[in-house]
């Protein structure tokens, strides 16, 4: 238990800042991206979007859930198939394993997301 506990800590820690270590994402201009934590049951990625970039339609397919944290910033959201939602600070989503969904930053400062996605148990 006190091993879980602080690995949360840990991954706590690492959610917020550091947008120098990110990577781009090619082919969308304005949005980053770094992997935080990577096990066999679960991955957490730190994702950064400057005002007005937008992340094209996307999924991630080894994902069994998918759970999105809007850190800072505010975003429009589209899962493939619905209406876009405004999605702002603190707001937490939780999106279908391997759901398409593409994103743009509406707002005026850089947006920090932080993504955990649940993957399925090695065979």
């Amino acid at each position: 238990m006190v091993e879980i506990v602080f690995a949360l800590v840990l991954v706590a820690m690492q959610a917020v800042g550091g947008a120098d270590k990110a990577k781009p994402v090619a082919g969308d201009p304005g949005i980053s991206s770094m992997v935080v934590l990577e096990q066999p049951e679960y991955r957490v990625l730190r994702d950064y979007a400057e005002p007005g970039a937008v992340r094209r339609m996307h999924s991630h397919d080894d994902a069994t859930w998918h759970v999105f944290t809007l850190v800072t910033g505010q975003l429009l959201m589209t899962i493939e198939g619905g209406t876009p939602v405004e999605v702002t600070q603190g707001q937490v989503l939780h999106l279908q394993g391997g759901a398409k969904h593409t994103f743009k930053n509406t707002g005026t400062v850089a947006a920090t997301i932080v993504e955990v996605f649940g993957k399925a148990p090695p065979k």
